[in-house]
């Protein structure tokens, strides 16, 4: 063996026996804080375990909420398919109290305002759709938004409904339900009597769903709006 290569071994083990006295006093140097503050380590590993142990229960408790908020969203539905809607919007709005700010409950007062809004009182479905506006469930929310600028578009309100269509346009520029929301502002503006507001609003349906259904009633819109006097 050459003269180098016994230097490199020598100092290949004198390294490691370097990192195994550092390891040796990391690990010494621990246990003899951790006797030296005795009290304290145990103080903090029983509070290590109590987080744990409220962390599990409250993800238990969390889950088996969830579980009953669909299970009575689910009776409402039910008890509203069999013909009982009086006690059916009962269960809806006893949800909504019982499991609030919930998926289930935001749901179910979604659903209370659609059938409010297909039996024509369009001004108490504006009321339950505007308290969903900003509800935690992006889906809900979304929904509701539409919702609400239509109910109020059939309740004459037209101011609103530009509103609740322009906010929810504003906010939700890469949104699917764009297409709709521009279609309600649009005929709400037109209702409303601002023919170049409706215009412009139709035109930019025309130019970006060209092809789509939206685009079409957007064609029809123009061409008879600019047909008026």
């Amino acid at each position: 063996m050459t003269n180098a290569n016994k230097q490199t071994k020598s100092l290949s083990s004198a390294q490691t026996a370097e990192e195994k006295d550092v390891l040796v006093s990391f690990f010494s140097n621990i246990w003899k804080s951790c006797k030296k503050h005795k009290e304290a380590v145990l103080t903090a590993l029983v509070i290590l375990v109590i987080v744990w142990v409220l962390g599990y229960a409250y993800s238990a408790y969390v889950r088996q909420r969830t579980e009953k908020s669909w299970a009575a969203y689910y009776q409402a539905q039910m008890t509203l398919m069999s013909g009982n809607e009086a006690e059916g919007m009962q269960l809806l709005d006893k949800l909504a109290t019982d499991f609030s700010n919930t998926s289930a409950a935001n749901y179910g007062q979604l659903l209370k305002a659609d059938i409010l809004y297909s039996n024509e009182n369009y001004a108490q479905a504006a009321d339950v759709y505007k308290k969903l506006v900003k509800a935690n469930n992006k889906m809900v929310r979304t929904v509701a938004s539409l919702s609400l600028a239509a109910s109020l578009q059939a309740t004459k309100d037209y101011a609103g409904a530009i509103q609740a269509a322009s906010q929810f346009i504003a906010h939700n520029s890469k949104s699917f339900a764009l297409p709709q929301a521009y279609l309600t502002l649009a005929m709400s503006q037109e209702l409303a009597g601002n023919k170049q507001e409706a215009i412009d609003a139709y035109k930019y349906l025309l130019e970006n769903y060209t092809k789509t259904y939206f685009g079409v009633v957007a064609n029809d819109k123009i061409t008879a709006l600019q047909k008026q006097n």
